[in-house]
């Protein structure tokens, strides 16, 4: 019973370790899709001049999947649009997302011009935030490549090394 609790604990590590690794991709992967649902919204908006619910109702069907789900959230909070203000729902939206405080920053900023301006100042607003959460991304998957051994050896190894204390 002894060895089967002790590779328990050392699998127990192993798979927090696995589980925070899993988080940095997932955070890593929502940014790049984030810059590529910007994108594809600065289109909408400069272009086409696509009116905001429809821009999140088109995001929420054929944006990057992995912000599916925010265009679709915001979709929804549309229907509240003249009780609150379109930054206050951008925001909600924003805060659900699993992101860091400067990516959550440089979107919450962008809320604050969408909808208000004219469609040529929203693009710059758009492209602002682009200029943010580009290297935030970029920053994301170098540090990703080079934790995500670190964190799996450290995980292992506080797993084995608790292991052998308590055996």
């Amino acid at each position: 019973m002894r060895p089967a609790a002790l590779a328990l604990i050392v699998a127990a590590f192993a798979l927090a370790a696995l589980n925070s690794v899993a988080r940095a991709k997932r955070r890593a992967r929502l940014l790049e899709a984030l810059c590529a649902s910007l994108e594809l919204l600065r289109g909408e908006v400069v272009t086409r001049l696509t009116p905001l619910p429809d821009c999140a109702a088109l995001l929420s069907r054929t944006g990057p999947g992995e912000c599916r789900e925010f265009y679709a959230s915001l979709g929804l909070a549309m229907d509240t649009l003249g009780e609150l203000e379109f930054s206050r729902l951008w925001e909600a939206c924003v805060s659900a997302l699993e992101l860091g405080e400067e990516a959550q920053s440089a979107l919450a900023d962008l809320g604050r011009s969408l909808g208000r301006y004219a469609a040529a100042e929203q693009g710059a607003a758009i492209d602002r935030c682009l200029a943010r959460l580009g290297p935030l991304a970029a920053r994301e998957r170098e540090g990703l490549r080079d934790s995500a051994r670190l964190k799996l050896g450290l995980g292992l190894s506080a797993g084995l090394l608790l292991a052998v204390i308590l055996y």
